[in-house]
C-alpha cells in the first residue's frame, strides 16, 4: 500500500506540475484547469494517506519546536504575499502569458455561449442579464458543406452610429494574441479580421501593437453591454455584424497566398420590437483595401469569387422575455 501511495503521489505531482506550467506559459484553458484541480485533489488525498501512516515519525522527529514554528511562519508569509499580490509572487505572475498578453486578450461576455452543432454549423447564444425584462439573442452560422478549412469568425453588435457595443464571439484561436498562428503562419489579427479589430480598438483604446490609442474611444455615456439594447417596448435598434475570413484562398484579384481574398462582412439591422423574431444577415462589404482604409468597410465586392460561397446562412433570432 505504501508503494502505491508513493507512485500515486509521483504521477499526480507530475500532472500538477505540467498543468501548472501550461497555465503559466499558455492562455487560459478550461481543460488544463480541470486536470490541475483533479490532480491537486488527488495529491491532497494521497498526502493525507501518506501522513496517516507516518504519525509516529512526527512524534519521534528530533527537530526543535522553534524551527517548526519558523518554517510554518515562513510558508504562511509566502502565502500571504501571494494573496496580497506582493513580490515575489507578483513578479512571477507578471511573467505569465496572461499578464504579458493582457492588452491583446479578448474575452467575450459570460452571458454568451458558443456551440458546434456540426463541423459547418455553429450556434452563438447571448442570454439576457435579466430574462424577465430583456430579450435573448441567438445566431445560427451555417457554412458551406464543402469547406476543407474553417474560416476565422468574429461576431459583434454595434450601434447605428457604428460604435461597437459588445463582442459576442471571437474564434478562440484568435482571442489570445494579436499575432496568432493562423493556419500555421503568424498573422496579425488586424489583417485577418480588420473590421472587428478596428472597432475593438475604438472602444478598448488598445491598438494592435499593444499601445494605448489616446485618439480613440467613444463617448462616456456609451454602454458596452448589449442588455440595454435588448429591452422590448423602447424602440431599441442595433446592428449585428459577422466578419468571416478563410485563409489561403487567393484568386486573380487578391493574390496574397496567406490572406487571399479579404474578410467579408455580413450585417443586419435588428429591431427589438419587430413582430418577426427572425432576421437574416446580408453580405455588406469587405475589410480589404489600402493601409489607409484598414478597418473601414469597403463596399465594392468585385473580384470576390469563392469567398462569397463560404456562408450559406446567418440566421438571427430574438427570444422574447
Amino acid at each position: 500500500m505504501r508503494h502505491l501511495i508513493n507512485f500515486g503521489l509521483l504521477f499526480s505531482f507530475i500532472a500538477l506540475a505540467v498543468t501548472g506550467g501550461l497555465a503559466f506559459a499558455r492562455p487560459f484553458s478550461l481543460t488544463v484547469t480541470q486536470i490541475h484541480i483533479v490532480a491537486g485533489a488527488l495529491v491532497l488525498l494521497l498526502v493525507i494517506g501518506h501522513l496517516s501512516g507516518r504519525l509516529p515519525y512526527f512524534k519521534k522527529a528530533k527537530i526543535g519546536r522553534g524551527r517548526v514554528v519558523s518554517l510554518a511562519l515562513g510558508i504562511g508569509a509566502v502565502v500571504a504575499l501571494a494573496a496580497l499580490s506582493l513580490p515575489p509572487s507578483s513578479w512571477l505572475v507578471q511573467q505569465s502569458y496572461e499578464s504579458r498578453q493582457r492588452a491583446h486578450i479578448v474575452r467575450t461576455s459570460s452571458l454568451t455561449g458558443f456551440g458546434e452543432i456540426s463541423d459547418t454549423r455553429q450556434l452563438i447564444s447571448r442570454q439576457p442579464n435579466d430574462p424577465s425584462s430583456s430579450s435573448g439573442l441567438s445566431l445560427l452560422i451555417q457554412l458551406s458543406e464543402g469547406l476543407e478549412t474553417l474560416p476565422a469568425i468574429a461576431v459583434w453588435a454595434e450601434s447605428s452610429a457604428g460604435t461597437m457595443i459588445e463582442t459576442l464571439h471571437l474564434q478562440q484561436s484568435l482571442a489570445y494574441s494579436d499575432k496568432p498562428l493562423w493556419e500555421d503562419v503568424r498573422t496579425p489579427r488586424h489583417h485577418i479580421l480588420p473590421l472587428w479589430r478596428h472597432r475593438y480598438t475604438a472602444v478598448s483604446k488598445i491598438r494592435p501593437d499593444g499601445k494605448v490609442d489616446t485618439m480613440s474611444g467613444s463617448t462616456e455615456t456609451h454602454s458596452y453591454a448589449l442588455d440595454p439594447y435588448l429591452v422590448p417596448g423602447e424602440g431599441q435598434k442595433f446592428i449585428l455584424c459577422v466578419e468571416i475570413n478563410l485563409p489561403k484562398d487567393p484568386n486573380e484579384t487578391f493574390s496574397d497566398p496567406q490572406i487571399g481574398q479579404p474578410s467579408l462582412l455580413y450585417a443586419g439591422y435588428i429591431k427589438v420590437d419587430d413582430e418577426q423574431p427572425y432576421s437574416i444577415l446580408e453580405l455588406t462589404g469587405h475589410g480589404g483595401g489600402s493601409a489607409e482604409d484598414s478597418g473601414n468597410i469597403q463596399y465594392d465586392l468585385e473580384g470576390f469569387t469563392s469567398a462569397k460561397q463560404i456562408v450559406d446562412l446567418l440566421l438571427v433570432k430574438l427570444e422574447r422575455p
